[in-house]
């Protein structure tokens, strides 16, 4: 539910409106005040679904936030910030999800050379999608073709971020922090800790 109402309440909002106007137009052609009333209904329920999605930030729309910041961080070498975006916690995975994990003094390596040899000088976000895990959860799968100071030409690249909201319990208030990173593909192939 909280993907299609709440991050994506179009779909929803769209089929209301088209019940509204099919009941409305039945009501006009036949004169019955209960089709009427029905797509009042359904027009008030689509709106209803377009704002609750305003109202209602969810883990996924919380990712996508956290990952754009870090994004923009990244593009200005803003080193120090961006590590300021990961958990204590935190670790970057090569090539897939499941393989084991390196430390975040890897991630901050990895961000340090973002400020030296690997400097970015264009970068262009080709795929942005975030799903909602569950309540402290969200991930965000993100493809970029990056030109850095090292690099001939564009370079692809394909990562998945998870982010998690740190804090005592589940209504807590608390920061949301990118907990695992990983670096999926560069140039369509697994990637290597070398490649820093």
């Amino acid at each position: 539910m909280t993907s299609w109402l709440f991050e994506n309440p179009v779909p929803i909002a769209v089929l209301m409106a088209v019940i509204a106007a099919i009941l409305a137009w039945r009501s006009r052609a036949g004169g019955g005040r209960r089709e009427l009333a029905a797509a009042g209904v359904c027009a008030l329920l689509g709106l209803a679904a377009i704002g609750a999605a305003r109202l209602v930030t969810t883990p996924g729309e919380h990712a996508r936030t956290v990952v754009e910041d870090l994004v923009a961080l990244a593009e200005e070498a803003e080193v120090q910030r961006a590590a300021a975006l990961f958990a204590p916690s935190a670790v970057l995975n090569y090539g897939r999800r499941e393989n084991s994990g390196v430390s975040i003094d890897a991630i901050r390596t990895a961000l340090n050379s973002l400020a030296a040899s690997n400097r970015i000088e264009s970068n262009r976000i080709t795929r942005l999608r975030f799903t909602t895990v569950d309540d402290r959860t969200g991930e965000v799968e993100l493809s970029c073709s990056t030109s850095t100071a090292r690099s001939l030409t564009a370079v692809p690249t394909d990562w998945i971020i998870r982010v998690r909201r740190i804090g005592p319990d589940a209504d807590a208030a608390g920061a949301w922090r990118i907990d695992r990173i990983t670096f999926e593909r560069v140039f369509g192939q697994a990637p290597t800790p070398r490649i820093w």
